[in-house]
């Protein structure tokens, strides 16, 4: 962690916002979740390269691991619970679009490094607070924005919005596992055990949704 990766991060996470915000609001349109998406993964891939960072490497192998648990995790709430539905993808894995496999990636490598940034100084339970509150809110709005968009949407749920309520504490518990699990990786060199505690972070989303749903459809 350095002066150079804290304004890269903190650049992109801005940039996601306001474009995020642009898509939803002006240009109602999908096809920009896309074009963000890659183009964030496209961003630190190559900066990883370049810099050789293995820190955002390490961050970036757990984000794309969770994708493994969440393909299942889209179609259980696409096709078995019918909640979800996705209008918009260049292409799809199962019901997963692209942009989703996308935007796991580089949404948790940005939570994960913000956590990493913070813990040091606040301890890891405000971090944990501070962290699930601004991530949730963020992701929630990324969701109406969506919504507005025409790129998914929910159906036969409780709503704030246009956002299911199952999914505001779904991404509440998601991004509380991730302080905590990064708490436990910090340390950890190799990249098999970040892959590890993606793929857990995974099963938790697949978890926490299922109960979610269950219980605040």
């Amino acid at each position: 962690m350095n002066r150079r990766t804290d304004i890269l991060v903190g650049t992109t996470m801005a940039a996601v916002v306001i474009g995020v915000t642009l898509t939803g609001t002006v240009l109602r349109q999908p096809w920009p979740f896309s074009f963000i998406a890659w183009v964030m993964v496209g961003i630190y891939l190559a900066y990883i390269l370049v810099a050789r960072n293995t820190l955002l490497l390490r961050l970036l192998i757990f984000a794309l691991a969770c994708n493994v648990i969440q393909i299942a995790t889209d179609w259980y709430h696409a096709q078995v619970v019918r909640t979800l539905v996705y209008d918009y993808a260049l292409f799809r894995v199962l019901d997963t679009p692209d942009y989703i496999i996308a935007g796991w990636g580089f949404a948790f490598l940005q939570l994960g490094y913000l956590v990493l940034r913070l813990r040091p100084r606040l301890g890891l339970p405000a971090t944990t607070l501070l962290v699930t509150l601004v991530g949730t809110a963020a992701h929630s709005w990324y969701e109406e924005m969506a919504y507005q968009a025409h790129a998914w949407r929910y159906v036969d749920a409780q709503m704030v919005g246009h956002v299911s309520v199952w999914v505001i504490v779904s991404f509440a518990l998601i991004i509380a596992t991730i302080c905590l699990l990064l708490a436990w990786l910090e340390k950890r060199k190799e990249w098999w055990q970040w892959a590890l505690g993606g793929v857990a972070n995974g099963i938790g989303i697949f978890i926490y949704s299922a109960l979610a749903v269950a219980v605040l459809r």
